[in-house]
């Protein structure tokens, strides 16, 4: 007995497709945590181009999925979708193999330049998160009001360039739960 696929493909012919692990635009949003218009943006880039059935219905298989979660992942790195693009459209817009390859060569290095300069920074902030976590500790157990006011001598506000993390946690020297427009006020004040 044979069966047929649920699915007629206007675009299929890449046997490596089985319409059994094809998903549906909905689908792979929900699993990849983005919207479907990222996806149609995307589409629209010439990042994906997922196959299609006669009534037009996208449908991504495994390669296509995975192109998509790379795309997302890179974005998350804040990575330009600009350079995402060029690098995912460098081969088909090449007339040789020769350019393709310098071209993607060279797009692959400004990328890792660029994700080396990320996990540069995230190691930064890592080890200010790890300094302000460890001077945060300090106050465990504290009964005084969690103010700059109500604990002048805190062990936190003393060492606060230890961790600039901390600047965003605790209250400015003589402020205690002031609006953020305050201290923006107080700037353009001066």
């Amino acid at each position: 007995m044979t069966t047929k696929p649920s699915h007629t493909l206007s675009r299929n012919t890449d046997p490596r497709l089985d319409p059994k692990l094809l998903l549906k635009i909905g689908e792979v949003a929900a699993l990849l945590g983005v919207t479907s218009r990222t996806l149609r943006f995307y589409e629209e880039l010439g990042l994906l181009m997922p196959a299609r059935t006669a009534k037009g219905t996208r449908l991504y298989g495994p390669d296509d999925i995975e192109a998509a979660r790379i795309a997302c992942a890179l974005t998350d790195l804040g990575i330009p979708l600009q350079a995402i693009q060029a690098l995912a459209t460098a081969r088909s817009q090449s007339q040789t193999g020769d350019q393709a390859s310098r071209t993607v060569s060279n797009l692959l290095e400004a990328l890792r330049v660029s994700v080396e300069q990320r996990r540069k920074d995230c190691d930064i902030m890592l080890n200010q998160i790890a300094a302000a976590t460890s001077l945060v500790r300090q106050c465990f157990g504290c009964p005084k009001t969690p103010t700059y006011t109500g604990c002048q001598g805190c062990p936190v506000s003393q060492h606060l360039d230890h961790s600039p993390v901390l600047r965003i946690i605790w209250d400015k020297v003589g402020q205690s739960h002031k609006s953020p427009g305050d201290n923006i006020c107080r700037l353009l004040v001066k």
